[in-house]
């Protein structure tokens, strides 16, 4: 199996989803580019067949696109990606299990919401009280 075949397993994917799957062709196209990027990494490892894929690479594919500067929500939207594309070969019979199932994202960071300061608490209570859009968004605070 060469780069052409891992191609033509994901082409068969992409039609699934399609076709059977009735998926909108926007979100075809954002799995077609998931996994475009996943068979240029094959391609870096010397990945030749899905079968030769494991846990090990399927991480080694995650640590390529951090290193290559995806955030960790795009790399996310990859790994599920690439997780419907092994469960979906698992379904043909062209894998025996999913190797990407383990294989987590990293965590975005979370920020804490930023303090409002007191003369911003003020303008925001400050209010013309005969505009009654005012009183009600007042209201709503």
């Amino acid at each position: 199996m060469t780069d052409v075949a891992l191609s033509q397993d994901v082409s068969r994917f992409l039609r699934y989803l399609g076709v059977e799957r009735q998926l909108s062709p926007i979100t075809v196209q954002n799995y077609q580019r998931q996994l475009d990027a996943i068979i240029a990494l094959a391609g870096e490892t010397g990945l030749k067949s899905w079968q030769q894929c494991d846990a090990a690479i399927v991480r080694s594919f995650a640590v390529r696109s951090r290193r290559k500067g995806l955030g960790p929500a795009s790399l996310a939207l990859r790994l599920s990606a690439l997780r419907s594309f092994f469960d979906w070969l698992v379904s043909q019979g062209e894998l025996k299990a999913n190797p990407a199932k383990g294989v987590s994202a990293p965590k975005a960071p979370r920020h804490l919401p930023k303090n409002i300061d007191v003369d911003d608490v003020n303008r925001l209570l400050d209010i013309d009280l005969n505009d009654p859009l005012a009183v009600r968004d007042r209201a709503m605070l």
